[in-house]
């Protein structure tokens, strides 16, 4: 069995990898966050809001490509449409999970800043 890997499809899966990638890279702020970072929120809140809407566009595309493969006589194969899946939810979880940081860290400097302003 002779592997022929198509030009089209592999620059196709690494683009997606790259962007993919990139989206990551744009939420890395909000894996470790402290107070340091608060001083760069605009920045990091343009980062947040640019790498979400890379992986909420991947995962809609992935999920539209399984689940509405363009013309009839094309069907995905069920190994594909799997893998697929299964990406897509990792992904949704790593948003949720991004979200969660962000907001966290949202909330816990809220707080600290009320408690800053409070007179007693």
């Amino acid at each position: 069995m002779k592997l022929v890997l198509d030009p089209k499809k592999t620059l196709a899966v690494v683009i997606t990898a790259l962007v993919l990638l990139f989206a990551v890279w744009l939420v890395s702020p909000f894996f470790r966050l402290d107070a340091s970072d608060e001083v760069h929120g605009r920045v990091n809140s343009y980062r947040l809001f640019l790498g979400l809407m890379i992986m909420i566009g991947f995962v809609g595309k992935s999920l539209w490509d399984v689940l509405a493969p363009q013309g009839l006589a094309k069907k995905v194969s069920n190994t594909r449409a799997i893998a697929i899946v299964a990406l897509a939810i990792f992904v949704l979880g790593f948003i949720v999970f991004t979200v969660a940081r962000a907001l966290s860290f949202y909330l816990d400097s809220s707080i600290a800043a009320d408690a800053a302003n409070y007179l007693p």
